[in-house]
């Protein structure tokens, strides 16, 4: 139970941490992400700075941070994300925010 503790404080201050600009962000998302090709949803949600739970949601409603939902393959009752389509959300989210402004 301890190491439980331990890894959800140790998020709770990746989470804190904000970033400088952009391409600090993407190393921190690449080194999150640990290049492994298919990712649960709990990885993809600590990638990229989510809950689980909006993950979740993200996949019944189509939108996750007023983005477009990252692409998923179902494995069964499995939920899975290519680290390819968690890439191209964070860019596509990258572009709105900056034609937002």
């Amino acid at each position: 139970m301890k190491q439980a503790i331990q890894t959800n404080s140790c998020y709770q201050e990746q989470i804190q941490k904000p970033y400088a600009n952009y391409e600090e962000q993407l190393q921190a998302f690449k080194k999150r992400l640990n290049l492994q090709e298919v990712n649960t949803s709990k990885e993809a949600a600590f990638a990229l700075r989510v809950s689980d739970f909006t993950m979740r949601l993200s996949r019944s409603t189509g939108k996750l941070l007023g983005v477009k939902a990252p692409r998923h393959v179902n494995y069964g009752r499995t939920v899975r994300y290519k680290a390819a389509d968690l890439m191209a959300w964070l860019e596509q989210s990258e572009s709105q925010e900056k034609d937002a402004a």
